[in-house]
């Protein structure tokens, strides 16, 4: 499960990446659209990926939709450091409140699926005793 955490977690970080290059002349002309645009993307792609990763979960949903939530927020935050503090000139304080505090959006996604799972379980078990 860990491979698949941790290749789920760099897909989340590649694709608003690569998507933001040939965007990259909008963050001068329209900053705010451009960070619309990707909070939007990071959203729809965290969301979709949360669910494809709980399909091959079976058990303990909350635990895993916590410690995956750590895993891609701290994931994203390394990738962050190498590939766009460098280019981007940010302090690290002033990156944390421009990008680095939305990848805390993460947990939504992976904490609510987990809650509604491990509730079902639950449900289903007492159902059936």
């Amino acid at each position: 499960m860990m491979l698949k955490k941790i290749g789920y977690g760099l897909i989340l970080w590649v694709i608003p990446y690569v998507t933001a290059i040939p965007l990259m002349g909008l963050m001068q002309t329209d900053l705010i659209f451009f960070k619309t645009i990707m909070i939007v993307e990071g959203a729809i792609v965290g969301g979709v990926l949360s669910a494809l990763y709980f399909q091959g979960i079976t058990s303990q949903f909350l635990r895993e939709g916590l410690i995956t939530s750590v895993v891609w927020i701290v994931m994203n935050w390394v990738l962050d450091f190498v590939a766009l503090l460098p280019f981007s000139g940010h302090s690290i304080p002033r990156y944390f409140i421009e990008i680095g505090a939305r990848y805390l959006a993460i947990v939504a996604p992976l904490v609510a699926i987990g809650y509604v799972l491990e509730h079902k379980l639950r449900e289903d078990r007492e159902g059936t005793a």
